[in-house]
């Protein structure tokens, strides 16, 4: 069977799948993207008070906010793609055959959008007050950068191996 007689046999499994779906998992499946990649991410931001706006000057300067960026940006995708390298160099854990060390990292680069968990913690160590502040903006710089960051890894990674 060559590729497009395939494309269309998935083609016609998948209306006939939907046939069989309820009208309720259609909908949820629809709605799907756009809570998770829109409405979840906008609660989150709105939940978070966030005061960019007059605090962006002094934060991209601030040790705070630059401290969890180069954290989650740069120190926990070394941190996880090292341990993982040292649990597999050590026997403790195996990588899988199809996956790249490469393609471990472009992966683990988007490790650092840890957005609410890292609001908690800041939240827990400054209290309220500027430092708050400083965090919040840096744990939103950090998360934007980490989601580019990866994307553009992941990106570059699956053009590499579709290249071999």
């Amino acid at each position: 069977m060559d590729v497009p007689e395939s494309h269309s046999a998935l083609h016609a499994m998948h209306k006939k799948l939907e046939m069989v779906e309820s009208p309720l998992h259609r909908i949820e499946h629809s709605l799907h993207p756009w809570v998770s990649f829109m409405i979840m991410p906008l609660f989150a931001f709105a939940n978070a008070g966030v005061q960019i706006f007059g605090n962006l000057a002094a934060a991209v300067r601030h040790p705070v906010s630059i401290g969890i960026v180069l954290g989650l940006v740069v120190g926990k995708p070394i941190g996880i793609w090292a341990f993982a390298r040292m649990s597999a160099k050590f026997g403790v854990a195996s990588a899988p055959a199809e996956l790249s060390w490469g393609a471990l990292f472009a992966a683990d680069s988007l490790c650092g959008i840890g957005f609410t968990m890292s609001l908690f913690i800041a939240t827990l160590a400054f209290g309220e007050g500027d430092l708050l502040s400083m965090a919040k903006i840096g744990i939103l710089a950090a998360s934007l950068i980490s989601g580019a960051f990866g994307c553009l890894f992941l990106i570059h990674q699956s053009r590499h191996s579709a290249a071999e």
